[in-house]
């Protein structure tokens, strides 16, 4: 080495590049997923470890993926007070939001333009911010269009595993709730469907120089349409 002293030095420079690589790699960030919603996102009447956020991390991280899901469901919340606490509940260096408002806009009888606009509004602001996100719509409410003019994957039913043309499974709910919220049970079941299209969001986060998610429906099939007033 001594009589090439340039080669010593490539050699050296190669190691401290492949040192820094591995230090980065090391100190590298889970991916931020916030889940933004409802009961239905914060687990009403479940341990926090049975809410699907956490069992959607369970999942992906089971596959590999270094991720954390942060759970920001409010129960009761509609889609104009999600809007309101937007901000608060996704914070600075999120990559994905899922989006899950309005089963109490239907319940509470608020304007189906009304409920659009805050949907739209959530989701164009989270997209100027560089945040991938999945809206989830109602079964009998579909939001696909919003999710396609504004860069959005659409999921149409978050409860297509755990139930039949609308009516739930009781195995998969909550007893003596009327209104059938699900148990640890309902959110296995939902995160089984959910992860596969969360995996897919990932895999546009790691590519290099991906653009972010274009909208268009995911696999779950589209129900027949209902009228849009009524409760799903």
């Amino acid at each position: 080495m001594g009589k090439y002293p340039f080669i010593k030095r490539a050699l050296a420079g190669g190691a401290g590049a492949l040192l820094t690589l591995l230090a980065c790699a090391a100190t590298a960030e889970p991916v931020t997923i916030v889940a933004f919603g409802d009961s239905n996102t914060a687990g009403f009447r479940v341990f926090d470890k049975n809410a699907y956020p956490a069992q959607l991390e369970h999942a992906l991280r089971a596959k590999g993926h270094d991720v954390r899901v942060l759970n920001s469901g409010v129960s009761g919340n509609t889609s104009s007070m999600g809007l309101a606490r937007l901000d608060q509940a996704v914070p600075p260096g999120t990559k994905i939001a899922i989006v899950y408002f309005g089963r109490n806009d239907v319940r509470w009888g608020v304007e189906p333009l009304r409920f659009r606009a805050n949907i739209d509004a959530i989701v164009k602001r989270l997209r100027a911010r560089d945040i991938q996100v999945l809206l989830i719509g109602l079964r009998t409410f579909s939001l696909a269009d919003i999710a396609a003019a504004n860069g959005a994957l659409y999921y149409p039913d978050f409860f297509a595993a755990v139930s039949r043309e609308g009516e739930k499974d009781p195995k998969y709910t909550l007893i003596f709730d009327p209104i059938q919220h699900l148990n640890a049970a309902g959110y296995e079941a939902v995160v089984s469907r959910l992860a596969p299209v969360v995996e897919s969001m990932l895999a546009q986060q790691q590519a290099a120089g991906s653009e972010p998610a274009t909208g268009h429906l995911l696999s779950v099939p589209m129900p027949a349409a209902r009228p849009q007033s009524a409760a799903q």
